[in-house]
Order: C-alpha cells, then sequence, then structure tokens
C-alpha cells in the first residue's frame, strides 16, 4: 500500500510588492500554520520519505517545517521547478513516475493544481484547500501509478482552522 499527501503551501506575504510570485515568502500566519501541520501529520502517525516541492519561495519554507519536525533526509527532499503553479496532469506526471521503493509520497504545491487533483482522486476532497491545507490518501496497490481503477482511500483532510479551540 502506497501513501500520498498533498499539501498547500501556507499563507504567504503580499506586503513586499517588488517581489515576484516565485519569491513570496510565509507571513506571520503562515509560519504559524506550517508547524503546527506538521505535528499534526506525525500525530497521525506518518512521515513521508520522499517529499516533491515546488521551487517557490514559500512552499519551500512550508516544507522547512515539515522536514525539521519529521526529521526527513535532506536526500529525500527534491524541489521542482515543474510544480511551481503545476497542472494536475503535471503533478500526476510527478506522482507516477516516482519509484516503487517509496511508501509515502508527499507532494507541496499550489492551488487550482492541488485541489482539482485532489477531486480528481477521490470525489470526496474538498473544493476549496486553504494555505497549509492537507489531503492524505492511501492507493491499494503497489506503484504510484494512478490508472482507471485504482482504488484510492482519502484518509484524511486537514486545514488549520480545523482545531477545536
Amino acid at each position: 500500500m502506497k501513501k500520498l499527501t498533498l499539501l498547500r503551501h501556507a499563507k504567504s506575504s503580499w506586503k513586499d510588492h517588488n517581489l515576484t510570485d516565485h519569491d513570496r515568502t510565509l507571513n506571520s500566519r503562515g509560519r504559524r500554520d506550517a508547524p503546527d501541520m506538521a505535528s499534526r501529520l506525525i500525530e497521525a502517525g506518518l512521515k513521508p520519505d520522499r517529499i516533491l516541492c515546488s521551487s517557490a519561495v514559500r512552499t519551500k519554507e512550508t516544507a522547512e517545517h515539515f522536514i525539521d519536525a519529521q526529521a526527513v533526509e535532506s536526500n529525500s527532499v527534491h524541489f521542482e521547478q515543474s510544480l511551481y503553479l503545476a497542472s494536475p496532469g503535471t503533478m500526476l506526471s510527478l506522482i507516477e513516475g516516482t519509484d516503487n521503493a517509496v511508501r509515502h509520497l508527499m507532494i507541496i504545491a499550489h492551488n487550482p493544481g492541488l485541489e482539482v487533483l485532489g477531486r480528481q482522486l477521490h470525489p470526496g476532497a474538498p473544493v476549496n484547500l486553504p494555505t497549509c491545507g492537507m489531503l492524505h490518501f492511501q492507493l491499494h496497490q503497489e506503484d504510484f501509478i494512478l490508472s482507471t481503477g485504482t482504488e484510492i482511500e482519502m484518509v484524511f483532510y486537514d486545514f488549520p482552522k480545523n482545531r477545536a479551540d
């Protein structure tokens, strides 16, 4: 059985109008939410053994919180230019190209591609995936080839404001 986690980057800042979209950083809410969501993944007993992350600054900063919290080895993290504002098809190609030795793959990227991919994988996935929102799936097979008929279970959907305060 394979595991797949889709994570939208944490909330980013629009303060510096001189930065390109690719170079925007996390804002204070994003820097608060990312470690919280990393802790929730740990509480669920999950640790990715491969992370594919968009090359955008805000996704890299989000990834750092997950890498640090879960002690993910640096050689297991790959920053992909093609994930920056990627289409669901581009993400699917990267997922399907994942080595069979990987048991749990995490993709850290952007909307609208992530939320559309989530709905393509499972009809119960949310229409709107908020910043730092996370979808976790189990694939009932031994590879990441997501052909028609692949049994995909959506195990959970979580996001920063989904807490009992």
